[in-house]
């Protein structure tokens, strides 16, 4: 009996006090939100759960005539509660709602399980500072906000202060509805490429509707700057958002040149006809009667290839008409660059880099300084083939050559080259033991069809250019081996045949009535052939010094490396091989003896015998030092001297002046960073009063041993410094560290920016600033040394570049030379560059010489806003 009052009694309590307490629990939720209607609390209808201590999970299960017809997945850190009646959700710390592809993360989510409507919002901490502010993501989109309410059943949104990301830039809007067709209409808002919360800059909208991933329609606008509004409106806005390629306008600029006069240039029209190319169409009109036209086309193949087109067109118009300094000329430029993703086809390969135009083009057209100082061009296009599992390859290609002084152009084509690599014809297909000697022969085939012309610019596409044209054939074919005698010297023999096909040969005769020697061109199919043989030995010695163990450096190597080689080639000259002629070249009757193949491009067989004993010594010097404790390797080795080279001959079947000219050539690198080269050229026979090599010695003339006719020296050498950088030097391109901003000025790569006017790690070329290398400096120097008669030539050139991080923001370069002839600065550039976040500023000033300009700008880094800048220059053709 008092069991059972002690139990009843127990359980009354218990009861009591879980209605007390969720009474309390909904109490304080109700006031804290204001909703007293969802205060009605009662035993009976206990679905509320309060666990702060654990993350509740649930998934709430939709009736069948709801519209919400999947369940909606809900998770919460710190509480999950339950209304009474059960038709409302109330999530607390780091709440989750997801429903199919929608998902809303927030600090406080608040769902009606009836009307289908979610609210959500961030929550104060200990600072009063909101956080968990509610992150909505529908699909790819996603909005950032201060608090929202969403319909799941009408798909509608009503939300405030929200961010969100759409194409390059960022939305901000203080008002704003989401309806199911996902547009978006907002009142308040700001538009910005800025990814600060509170954005540098924006554009202010009274009023926009967006369409995703389509565009953006807004009412009246204007710029705010670090929140000071500017005087620039606009009385309604566009702004593509589209993610595929789009047409429009290109807006052209205006200015004044010194030579061609007021101008509006660069302005046309972009055509994004496909996913895989574009076109761009700009032009140009100068008031003094100028004109210039522009096709520009770049395209893409994932995977396949990639490249891109350019066609430059102009009229020059300089100078008034009547004066002696009037000039008009048409110009034209040609750019095509093609490249081959190396994954599309391992086996063969195409590619192109084609420039092609008139000499005079960029002297009013540059689009970038080196183009403007550049006296020559050339291009070649190529297209290559390997036979997988064989030995044999094919390249076919076409080059050219241009040189803008004398309007000269050599152009090879077609050029088509088939080539056979090394085979061993007389190797077992399974052998067992050592080879034999005969097994180590070796074969392999070249052969060379070409095609080539000289001519000027001016004359290029007329007939008489193709009756200049050169074209021949060449086989080779070597026969070489090697083995080893006494374990230490290698013995090399080898025989090469060369033979050339021709369409055209020359024969000479003797005018009597002009009393010359006339040249006639034979057409008709010669070949020429000619053979050789030669061997060699070569060794290598060896000589070692060691020093203590605990020694910085453990030892220094020489390695010795002499070759002997001896070398046979008959004369092709004699009348049995029909290669050489007899002609009279005077009134005397005097003959001299000419090769049916002069001026062909391969030219033809030699002339006299030749037995030559070859002569080279090479050397090099290496030292072997202790790595510091904290590397893997214990000892690493350091080249003091890279390599020493001695080359000289004697032909013993020569009539006279047996010995070749002796050259010496070294390279190295000291303390790792200066880089020092040099070659020279030394000949043992003497010169006459007129300059004219002599068969007497050099000391029989004037008691010296050789004669120096050539030599070339050349130190360069590259610092940078910080931890980021590798410190050495050695791995920094040939090229200023940074990007654009470390060149020199004139036009961009769109005929209309200034050299060094776009900056930024969007350019087009790939270029950036790089902060991360706080100093480089580099500098080349080159002498160089000839007298091969009396008279001696001496020329040097030096060039040194660098740049300088003051700051993580602030970056400067210069490049700059010395012209030791003219004994002044070459041209000379500065540039400045100013990270400013989301903007970037930049000046490329070239202070002095015939190219002194600059250019200032200052713009939004962001693609979709690249009109936003402020941009000051004057180019070297500018007044």
């Amino acid at each position: 009996m008092h069991l059972k009052a002690t139990l009843f009694l127990f359980i009354s309590i218990l009861a009591a006090n879980t209605v007390f307490s969720n009474s309390i629990t909904a109490t304080i939720r109700d006031y804290y939100l204001q909703k007293p209607d969802s205060a009605s609390v009662n035993l009976d209808s206990a679905a509320m759960v309060a666990d702060s201590a654990n993350i509740t999970t649930d998934t709430i299960t939709t009736k069948s005539d709801s519209p919400i017809d999947d369940p909606i997945f809900k998770e919460a850190k710190d509480s999950l509660l339950y209304s009474v009646d059960g038709k409302k959700v109330f999530l607390y710390g780091e709440a989750f709602v997801k429903y199919q592809n929608m998902e809303l993360e927030a600090a406080y989510i608040e769902y009606d399980m009836e009307t289908g409507i979610v609210f959500a919002e961030g929550r104060p901490d200990s600072t009063e500072t909101i956080v968990g502010k509610p992150i909505f993501k529908e699909g790819e989109t996603v909005f950032k906000m201060e608090r929202m309410r969403y319909n799941f059943k009408t798909r509608k949104a009503r939300i405030y202060g929200v961010i969100t990301e759409e194409a390059d830039g960022f939305l901000h809007s203080e008002d704003t509805k989401l309806m199911p067709d996902k547009t978006i209409n907002l009142k308040g808002g700001k538009y910005t490429t800025c990814d600060k919360e509170d954005p540098h800059f924006y554009i202010a909208i009274t009023k926009a509707k967006l369409l995703p991933k389509d565009k953006l329609i807004t009412g009246p606008a204007f710029l705010v700057i670090e929140d000071v509004p500017f005087p620039l409106a606009l009385p309604f806005g566009f702004f593509p958002t589209k993610q595929k390629r789009s047409s429009g306008i290109v807006m052209p600029e205006y200015g004044e040149e010194a030579e061609r006069g007021f101008f509006l240039r660069g302005g046309g029209l972009y055509l994004g006809l496909s996913d895989y190319f574009d076109l761009k169409l700009t032009g140009g009109i100068f008031s003094k009667g100028s004109w210039a036209g522009k096709i520009t086309s770049s395209y893409r193949k994932r995977y396949k290839f990639s490249g891109s087109f350019s066609f430059d067109i102009s009229e020059n118009i300089t100078g008034e008409k009547g004066f002696t300094d009037y000039s008009r000329n048409m110009s034209y430029w040609i750019n095509w660059n093609h490249r081959q993703d190396p994954k599309a086809n391992p086996n063969s390969t195409f590619q192109a880099r084609l420039n092609l135009g008139s000499p005079t083009h960029n002297r009013l057209n540059a689009q970038s300084i080196d183009n403007f100082l550049s006296n020559s061009i050339s291009s070649s296009i190529s297209y290559s083939k390997v036979w997988a599992g064989t030995p044999f390859s094919m390249t076919a290609s076409m080059n050219h050559s241009q040189n803008n002084r004398d309007s000269s152009i050599t152009i090879g084509f077609p050029k088509v080259a088939f080539n056979m690599n090394q085979v061993h014809p007389f190797k077992r297909k399974s052998s067992m033991g050592n080879p034999k000697w005969y097994e180590k022969i070796s074969l392999s085939y070249s052969g060379n069809l070409d095609n080539s012309v000289t001519t000027r610019t001016d004359s290029l596409l007329t007939l008489n250019t193709f009756d200049k044209m050169r074209n021949g054939v060449q086989h080779r074919i070597p026969i070489q081996t090697s083995f080893n005698l006494f374990n230490y010297i290698m013995l090399s023999p080898s025989v090469n045949y060369t033979e050339n096909w021709y369409t055209k040969t020359t024969l000479k005769r003797w005018d009597e009535e002009n009393k010359e020697v006339v040249n006639e061109e034979v057409n008709g199919f010669k070949r020429a052939y000619q053979y050789n043989t030669s061997v060699s030995l070569s060794t290598k010695v060896y000589g070692m010094y060691n020093f203590k163990s605990d020694s910085k450096v453990q030892a220094i190597r020489h390695v010795l490396t002499p070759q002997v080689g001896l070398s046979y080639r008959p004369d092709f000259s004699k009348e049995a091989y029909g290669f050489y002629h007899d002609v009279q070249i005077d009134t005397t009757g005097r003959t001299t003896q000419y090769s049916i193949f002069e001026g062909t491009l391969y030219g033809g067989p030699g002339k006299g015998e030749s037995g030559t004993v070859s002569m080279r010594l090479s050397s090099n010097v290496e030292m072997k030092v202790l790595t510091p404790k904290d590397t893997t390797e214990d000892t690493r080795k350091i080249k003091l001297l890279e390599s020493f080279n001695i080359n000289t001959g004697y032909n013993m079947l020569a009539d006279s002046m047996h010995w070749s000219p002796i050259s010496v050539t070294a390279r190295t690198t000291l303390f790792e960073k200066f880089k020092i080269n040099f070659s020279s050229t030394f000949n043992p026979y003497g010169i006459d009063e007129r300059g004219r090599t002599i068969k007497d010695f050099q000391y029989s003339v004037n008691k010296q041993f050789v004669r120096l006719t050539n030599a070339r020296a050349g130190v360069s050498f590259s610092l940078s410094g910080g931890d980021k950088g590798s410190g050495d030097g050695n791995n920094l391109p040939d090229r200023d560290l940074g990007s654009p901003v470390l060149r020199g000025m004139g036009m961009g790569a769109d005929g209309n920016t200034p050299f060094g006017e776009s900056i930024g790690t969007d350019h087009l070329d790939g270029e950036y600033v790089d902060f991360e290398v706080p100093w480089s400096m580099r500098f080349d120097y080159s002498f160089s040394y000839s007298k091969s008669g009396l008279e001696a030539r001496t020329s040097q050139t030096l060039s040194f570049s660098g740049d300088l991080s003051l700051s993580p923001k602030w970056k400067i370069g210069f490049r700059s030379g010395y012209d030791f002839k003219g004994k002044k600065l070459t041209t000379t550039s500065l540039n400045f560059f100013r990270d400013l976040h989301c903007w970037e500023m930049s000046l490329s000033v070239i202070p002095i010489g015939y190219l002194r300009s600059f250019s200032f700008k200052i713009n939004v880094k962001s693609g979709t806003l690249r009109d936003l800048k402020l941009s000051r220059r004057q180019s070297y053709y500018d007044k």
